[in-house]
């Protein structure tokens, strides 16, 4: 009643074929070579002298209906392992290992193997490894991107390890970006991890940030949120802005040349003491890891070229109530800085008066 992948490839091929049974729209993303849609008993002729091989995502779903094939004659089977069982050894550019590694997302008919390829050839940089980047990270490392550049200079506390959960007791007063290696190199092994422990300025955003396809803004200060926008406007590169406070959390996405950018929203970097810090005003870690998984989903739905991105809304959630909504901002700010009618930021070396005041501490912080 069941045959497994050794079995089928010992016989003729032409004695035999694959049904595929799970949905439409996992067979329209991928299936078996050869291999027929299921949509009902009557509405398929199966050949004559032929074996039917059933198959669903893991091999179980698949067996009642071999039963019923067989009760009406036609000589059914079960694949064994299903779908998962066959792209583990399809896969092609991919190892086992990374199959193995990975074949839960690989079996979902928006990634396959040719969407796990794209992950692994994705550059991400994620700008501060606190209470956004960490998840943002781990996700991320988890799901293969093959480079995740992190970016952060300030050194681990034990008051961080609240929220951000990368870090651990035994890195204190360690660099941050180069604890976050550390964890993301346990994590995956397979990965590249290059860490930047030094902030991001107005002096080597451009350089830094050219050599990635997504950038993840999990910064802590107004003023590289800005920096961030600018340098990512001006050089076309798509990034997922996120801030948290309290029990509060936002996610926009911007992706070049189309919708508003953080700019077109807020404009200006707020005044010193208008905006309480989290130190300040508090901070759930929950709520940083819920934004922070949102971010790396972002970058992997942009990487993939799948789902709806966040681009012209924001998203925002109240963790108290667990309401949530969508903002919506779907033109552009004609008065945009730098991507407006007439921008006054073109370039970062030659706008004197656009100011990116970089400091070493948090006294501008919301977002940590």
């Amino acid at each position: 009643m069941e045959l497994t992948l050794q079995q089928i490839s010992d016989m003729p091929d032409d004695s035999y074929i694959y049904v595929d049974v799970r949905s439409e729209i996992a067979y329209q993303h991928g299936h078996i070579a050869n291999a027929v849609y299921w949509n009902g008993i009557d509405n398929i002729t199966f050949p004559e002298n032929k074996r039917i091989i059933v198959y669903c995502t893991y091999g179980e779903n698949s067996i009642p209906l071999v039963g019923k094939l067989k009760k009406r004659g036609f000589g059914a089977y079960n694949l064994s392992g299903g779908y998962r069982e066959w792209l583990i050894h399809n896969s092609e550019e991919l190892s086992d290992e990374e199959v193995n590694r990975y074949n839960r997302q690989i079996i979902l008919p928006q990634v396959g193997s040719d969407g796990q390829r794209k992950l692994n050839n994705a550059k991400v940089l994620i700008i501060g490894a606190g209470g956004l980047g960490s998840p943002a990270a781990l996700y991320l490392a988890g799901a293969g991107i093959g480079t995740i550049g992190i970016m952060d200079a300030d050194t681990v506390s034990i008051s961080n390890l609240q929220r951000q959960i990368i870090h651990n007791t035994e890195n204190a007063d360690q660099n941050k970006a180069e604890s976050a290696k550390l964890a993301l190199q346990k994590l995956n092994n397979k990965i590249t991890v290059k860490a930047y422990s030094y902030f991001l300025t107005a002096e080597n955003a451009e350089e830094i940030i050219s050599k990635y396809d997504f950038i993840i803004d999990a910064a802590d200060n107004f003023e590289t949120k800005f920096l961030i926008n600018d340098v990512c406007v001006l050089l076309k590169k798509p990034f997922c802005h996120a801030g948290i406070m309290r029990f509060e959390g936002q996610v926009m996405t911007y992706v070049p040349e189309e919708y508003p950018c953080y700019r077109c929203i807020f404009e200006e970097i707020p005044e010193r003491g208008t905006i309480p810090n989290c130190s300040q005003a508090g901070i759930i870690g929950a709520v940083a890891g819920i934004i922070g998984s949102i971010q790396a989903l972002e970058a992997i739905k942009y990487i993939l070229g799948i789902g709806e991105l966040l681009i012209g809304k924001m998203f925002i959630i109240d963790g108290l109530s667990m309401k949530t909504r969508i903002a919506e901002f779907a033109v552009k700010n004609k008065n945009c800085k730098v991507c407006g009618e007439t921008p006054l930021i073109k370039t970062l070396s030659k706008t004197p008066s656009i100011q990116y005041e970089l400091r070493e501490s948090k006294k501008m912080s919301l977002y940590s």
